[in-house]
């Protein structure tokens, strides 16, 4: 069954998670896509999808994402086969 999604439900509460953490580094794109996604992921699992699940949820995984980023701030970049070995 196709169900479509409530567009102003979903712009809100992206609106008041990128107000929490776009000054921390994340952007407006990942944090609307991270509710798009949390969304989904609900429905997906048979959850009954209530905005306040969604924001809790999608605040949550953004709370990970900026805990675990790297001091630097730099994203290093993947290793190539073969570069962790020893000579």
């Amino acid at each position: 069954m196709l169900q479509t999604y409530p567009v102003g439900d979903l712009q809100r509460i992206a609106g008041r998670l990128q107000d929490e953490f776009v000054g921390l580094g994340l952007s407006h794109r990942c944090v609307e896509r991270c509710v798009h996604d949390t969304w989904k992921c609900a429905e997906h699992l048979g959850f009954t999808v209530t905005p306040g699940l969604v924001e809790r949820v999608a605040r949550e995984h953004l709370q990970a994402m900026v805990k675990s980023a790297p001091p630097s701030g730099l994203i290093a970049p993947p290793r190539t086969h073969g570069h962790d070995r020893l000579a």
